[in-house]
């Protein structure tokens, strides 16, 4: 999947980053960005975030959610 970067419009198929601000309760910036101008916004000490792919996050999801569930004794 192709992505068109919010700030430079570069083309990539790497997954975007999310960088947002807030202020006093706010969303003042928020915007999917390419790798070189997160590392910017990072640099200008901006939050920013790496986008996990949907399918990427309902499997890690469904990992910790194994991981979290106690096993249950068996009874005879």
């Amino acid at each position: 999947m192709k992505f068109v970067c919010r700030r430079c419009e570069h083309i990539t198929k790497q997954k975007p980053y999310r960088v947002s601000t807030e202020e006093a309760g706010i969303i003042m910036l928020n915007m999917l960005v390419c790798r070189s101008c997160a590392r910017l916004a990072k640099r200008l000490g901006l939050p920013t975030v790496k986008m996990e792919s949907l399918k990427g996050a309902a499997t890690a999801k469904d990992d910790q959610a194994m991981s979290d569930r106690k096993q249950q004794p068996v009874q005879l």
